[in-house]
């Protein structure tokens, strides 16, 4: 196979697919729902799973190819997280064995927080030049300027989120069922991929700040107040909370550091933006005033009601769980798990998840699955720290986005069902991958 595909040739085209996953997970129209009554059932399907198939395609080269992969491929794949990791995965399947899971239900419930590590070990596997990363940002910030720019529009021209039917709309308002989505399935959705290319972009500027131009700084500077304007008209509690909340840990951990003190100020500011916002468009947005009229009412606010429904579930099975896909992920809604039964009446019927990612998974995997999750969340956050204190400055952003965004990844988790959002998940993994293949390469140098 050398001889028609060498390493570097093979190398280059998985980097471009790479990239062409990045476009298409970014701009997948199937999600948005819009085409639903148009395309045939049969080639929505295809459309939803290009990604995957993508994916698979790729580690078929790995696997194949004589000087990537085959005998080589072991070597390569090793490093630090792969003990946390396999942990993990191998509970899930005692997990599903002693619940009786069936294993399509039980496997599609362990993809939706895993769906990208496939990409993380294929990434380990290749040679991933720094020019070749700085380029794949500016490519990303494009996409993310580009979804912003649609975000406007719909704000604009008062386009209503694609969730449900003409007839099940409580209102066109602006701050309710108007609220910039891009071309994602919900405003959530985007708002936690901003948050993700905002961090890139200002930890960009932190870390080369002393090789960019002026120009370069300004140019960078108005990206940011774009994509923080997009943010805040997608009305995202969970994201502004979790860019904050991220920024503020990691400038108190490293507040020793003059240069880090900046986070904490920008935390501060943040904050402060967030509070006189949320009072404004409470105060002249009556569509947004509607959708927080029962946040603090514990009998009609619906993520309260997942909690005692999860927490009925949760006792019957505490210290392992109810088994992978079996209670709040996708695939508990597509398998129509029988724990179902256990959801509050007043819930709305068009929730397909219980729009708390930490939920689901203490409730499927129970206390040791979390405890082993967490355990994997540490390894990651202490190997890409390392790498945040190399002297290579791309490895430095690399490591710092890493840590910053698996924080910010957590946070949105505690709210929403950002772990399974392709857009948001894809890009943790994805420089997770590019910073571990760099962390490796650097302890092989030593």
């Amino acid at each position: 196979m050398e001889k028609y595909l060498s390493t570097e040739r093979a190398n280059r085209l998985l980097l471009l697919a790479t990239v062409l996953l990045v476009i298409w997970t970014t701009i997948e129209l199937q999600f948005t729902r819009i085409w639903g009554d148009i395309l045939p059932g049969l080639v929505r399907t295809g459309i939803s799973y290009t990604g995957e198939m993508l994916l698979v395609a790729m580690a078929f080269l790995v696997l194949i190819h004589p000087k990537i992969g085959r005998k080589h491929l072991l070597e390569r794949l090793k490093n630090p997280l792969n003990f946390s990791l396999l942990l993990f995965f191998g509970f899930a399947l005692f997990s599903m064995f002693i619940n009786n899971v069936p294993f399509a239900q039980g496997i599609f419930g362990l993809r939706a927080i895993f769906q990208y590590a496939l990409l993380f070990y294929i990434l380990l596997a290749i040679e991933i030049p720094a020019g070749w990363v700085k380029k794949l940002f500016h490519l990303i910030i494009g996409l993310a300027l580009f979804q912003s720019i649609v975000g406007f529009f719909q704000i604009a021209f008062l386009v209503p989120l694609p969730l449900r039917d003409v007839s099940e709309r409580r209102s066109i308002a602006v701050g309710e069922e108007v609220r910039a989505f891009g071309l994602m399935d919900s405003s959530n959705t985007l708002a936690g991929f901003l948050v993700a290319v905002l961090l890139l972009v200002i930890l960009y500027l932190f870390v080369f700040r002393a090789e960019l131009s002026k120009k370069q700084v300004l140019i960078y500077s108005v990206i940011s107040v774009v994509l923080l304007t997009a943010i805040a008209l997608t009305f995202s509690r969970q994201a502004f909370l979790a860019l904050i909340g991220c920024i503020a840990i990691i400038g108190i951990i490293n507040r020793k550091k003059k240069a880090f003190r900046i986070l904490i100020k920008g935390s501060i500011a943040l904050v402060v933006l967030f509070v006189v916002g949320y009072g404004l468009a409470l105060v002249f947005l009556e569509g947004f005033a509607q959708r927080n009229l029962y946040t603090l009412d514990l009998t009609r606010n619906y993520r309260f009601l997942f909690i005692l429904s999860g927490w009925e579930v949760f006792l019957l099975n505490p210290i392992t769980g109810v088994g992978p896909g079996m209670f709040g992920s996708n695939a508990a809604f597509f398998f129509n798990s029988p724990f179902h039964v256990f959801f509050h009446e007043d819930l709305p019927t068009t929730m397909r998840t219980v729009d708390n990612n930490f939920l689901y998974v203490i409730v499927e995997y129970g206390i040791i699955g979390v405890a082993l999750l967490a355990y994997f969340l540490f390894n990651v956050l202490k190997q890409m720290t390392f790498l945040s204190e190399r002297e290579t400055h791309t490895e430095r952003w690399v490591g710092l986005f890493v840590v910053t965004y698996a924080i910010a990844f957590v946070i949105m988790g505690l709210l929403s069902s950002a772990w399974e959002n392709h857009q948001i998940a894809l890009l943790l993994w994805l420089f997770l991958g590019i910073g571990m293949n760099w962390y490796k390469k650097e302890k092989a140098n030593g």
